[in-house]
């Protein structure tokens, strides 16, 4: 492996064993007992998907990050009703007649793009539409910023996670600063990697993160605009105002 893929081995083997969400029981309870045929978008290491698809549902994944996919395989067991495969959710079709679609773990807020983020969320929001039947379902959770004051860098650095993967590779994931502005609703930050692999030749790299934080209302309204009902929301306080919505098809 090269350097870059050294690094995304690790941490996906790492973020599949360090990062628990409480998110899981309450999707399953949502979605129901009664099988559906449900998509989760940006599945990664199948966090979500496997317990849907244990639950009896049929379930398909995507994900634009190979090295997450991987690991979904050992831990399925050859599940017929769960197939995960990969796709760049912005580029490439959704498929439809899914029952239910599933755009959970922050996703509007972590989109791969080099484009217009408002644009990018509002398209996540039309092809969620376009990929379900008439009356099907959609489970929504993201964050809505809710800072009481500018943040230019006071956020520092610390380790997300860190240790070593089943390749040996020791590595540290740390967030580094941040520029919120309530203005624009955008934080600015970086990421870093510390990686060491097992034979030696320790590397980092760093990579800048940007993030727009839409409002509830406008998310309410590209909802609206894209043929969505809400049926019921709610939110939780996490590090910030964290909305959760189950949208209809109309």
């Amino acid at each position: 492996m090269d350097q870059n893929d050294l690094m995304r081995h690790w941490y996906a083997y790492i973020y599949d064993q360090e990062v628990v969400q409480d998110d899981v029981a309450h999707i399953l309870s949502t979605v129901g007992a009664a099988p559906q045929r449900i998509l989760e978008v940006a599945c990664g290491s199948g966090r979500i998907a496997i317990p849907l698809a244990r639950a009896g549902h049929s379930v398909t994944g995507f994900d634009i990050d190979e090295f997450m996919l991987a690991r979904i395989p050992a831990k399925a067991g050859g599940m017929e009703n769960l197939k995960c495969y990969r796709a760049d959710a912005i580029a490439d079709d959704w498929g439809s007649g899914f029952d239910v679609v599933i755009l959970s773990g922050n996703v509007l807020v972590n989109i791969v793009t080099d484009e217009d983020y408002q644009q990018a969320q509002e398209l996540f929001i039309r092809k969620a539409a376009a990929c379900v039947k008439q009356g099907g379902h959609m489970y929504l959770d993201f964050d809505c910023v809710n800072w009481p004051k500018e943040k230019p860098g006071q956020h520092g650095e610390w380790v997300c996670f860190e240790g070593t993967d089943d390749l040996g590779t020791y590595g540290k994931y740390i967030v580094v600063g941040g520029e919120y502005s309530r203005k624009t609703r955008v934080n600015r930050g970086t990421r870093r990697y510390e990686i060491t692999p097992k034979d030696g030749g320790a590397f980092t790299v760093t990579t800048q993160s940007l993030k727009y934080f839409p409002t509830y209302e406008q998310v309410v309204a590209w909802l609206e605009k894209a043929g969505w009902e809400i049926e019921w929301h709610a939110s939780v306080r996490r590090r910030t105002f964290h909305a959760i919505i189950w949208a209809k098809k109309k």
